[in-house]
């Protein structure tokens, strides 16, 4: 059985079918009860209603998870929070499918308990979902939040994910691949440059055969 998301993870807040999925992280848990940072810009949605049904999914070392919730209203500690009611079990969902390319640009990664500390790596592919790169070992545990930074395109990128698996790669490295929420605001780039290097690698491909 897989457990509710813990304080400091990183989740997706689900409003409705036609909504999109807002970015949040658990601040504190109340038995069944989890306070979420509000997002700021939610005004533009109108929110989540006090009863209304809403869900949430975070990455786990097993994989995308979802729960059920109901939205119980807001509160303030300093910063506004959404306090809602877990209901129901935690469910493992099918991600769609993201193309992925091989690359070997540089990354940065800061994560965890330890956000001072700057880790640097080199990706190994990389898609509108995520990353896969490689690390000093012992970086990262999986389901730890991280940030990463990365160049897309000659554009810096800085994106928030979450570790979902991480192993040894058998040349004294770990690798390492991280989780990125869906609709994330580098996604277009992302996917543009994902098209272009598969566009190259047909290109290469019809030229040697």
């Amino acid at each position: 059985m897989i457990s509710y998301p813990a304080v400091n993870t990183l989740v997706r807040v689900g409003l409705g079918d036609d909504i999109p999925v807002l970015p949040s992280r658990i601040e504190d848990v109340d038995g069944s009860d989890v306070l979420l940072a509000a997002a700021s810009y939610v005004g533009d949605l109108h929110g989540p209603q006090v009863g209304d049904t809403v869900s949430l999914h975070w990455t786990s070392a097993r994989g995308v998870c979802s729960v059920p919730a109901q939205f119980l209203g807001t509160e303030r500690r300093g910063m506004k929070l959404w306090r809602v009611r877990l209901e129901g079990t935690v469910e493992l969902v099918q991600r769609r499918r993201y193309a992925r390319v091989h690359t070997s640009g540089a990354l940065s990664l800061v994560g965890g308990g330890d956000m001072d500390t700057v880790r640097m790596g080199w990706m190994v592919d990389l898609g509108e979902g995520g990353v896969r790169c490689r690390l000093a070992p012992g970086s990262f545990l999986p389901a730890e939040p991280v940030e990463v930074r990365l160049n897309v395109e000659g554009d810096v990128v800085t994106l928030l994910g979450s570790v979902v698996r991480s192993e040894p790669s058998g040349n004294g490295f770990d690798e390492v691949t991280i989780s990125f929420p869906d609709d994330h605001p580098a996604s277009d780039l992302v996917r543009r440059f994902v098209f272009q290097e598969q566009m190259r690698a047909r290109r290469d491909a019809a030229e040697r055969s």
